[in-house]
């Protein structure tokens, strides 16, 4: 189009230098046709420069078009990198998450078998009957935990079958194993602490049970009845404060401290008359 125009033009250009050439014979035939030839170019010249600025209105709305085009093509691309930068995130976590299950079901296998241990060794610390128990199993079936006890045959011991002695050596080795596997030393509180045990288990709960079940243990003993002077005396050495209930009068008591060993003594001397 813009080769038409500029031929057009010349040839418009030409004619005109004929025509002041020819001017002063305006009757010649020859600058008439000249003349008719003129008008044609104008119109032909015309119509190209209104279909140049059709043609140029066309070319400014293509050119907006291509910058809005440009700029989807931009905006889509952040969106891709951003979906491939989430992808890439999905499957980190994924990942994450495959190893964090690996890791807790590890944990909960290794504080399976620790908790079996402790609770074993709690049980033959306690029990005089050391080849009762041989065998300690510990089940973890969702958020609940069943202990299986096994003797030497390897057959499950029912606790219910278990004596009142026995049940509670079971209990102490339970809560002293679940003490030791949580890692948090929170204080235990122990109301009538021995009134099921026999002697000899009595011993074994004063020297291995209470100076190690926790930094902080709180005994309510019935004194003389659920801890005797001999027991006392062997735990005394891990006792670093004693206080004594005082009955003021039946509608009231108050808390009597008094040092570790003084506490037997006054306690005898408050109560010697209780009987």
């Amino acid at each position: 189009i813009s080769g038409d125009y500029t031929q057009t033009k010349n040839e418009l250009n030409a004619i005109r230098r004929k025509l002041k050439d020819a001017e002063a014979n305006q009757e010649d035939p020859i600058i008439e046709e000249f003349r008719k030839q003129k008008d044609e170019l104008d119109k032909q010249l015309l119509r190209i420069e209104e279909h140049i600025d059709s043609l140029n209105r066309e070319i400014g709305e293509l050119t907006n078009e291509k910058t809005q085009k440009g700029k989807c093509i931009e905006e889509l691309s952040k969106k891709l990198k951003v979906s491939q930068d989430n992808k890439r995130k999905d499957e980190v976590i994924t990942q994450n998450i495959a190893n964090l299950k690996t890791v807790i079901t590890q944990f909960k296998a290794k504080k399976k078998a620790s908790l079996e241990s402790q609770i074993l060794t709690g049980l033959k610390q306690l029990m005089h009957k050391k080849s009762f128990i041989k065998n300690v199993e510990v089940d973890i079936i969702g958020d609940d935990i069943d202990i299986i006890l096994k003797n030497g045959r390897n057959d499950v011991i029912r606790k219910e079958a278990l004596s009142k002695g026995e049940q509670q050596m079971y209990a102490t080795a339970l809560l002293r194993g679940l003490v030791e596997e949580s890692d948090i030393r929170f204080p235990v509180f122990i109301d009538s602490p021995m009134q099921k045990f026999d002697e000899q288990h009595a011993e074994n709960i004063v020297k291995y049970f209470y100076p190690n079940i926790s930094d902080q243990v709180v005994i309510f003993p019935l004194i003389n009845k659920e801890l005797t002077a001999q027991e006392y005396s062997i735990l005394q050495k891990h006792i670093s404060r004693t206080v004594l209930i005082q009955n003021v009068h039946e509608d009231k008591s108050d808390f009597l401290p008094v040092e570790p060993d003084q506490f037997l003594k006054t306690y005898n001397k408050l109560y010697s008359n209780a009987d």
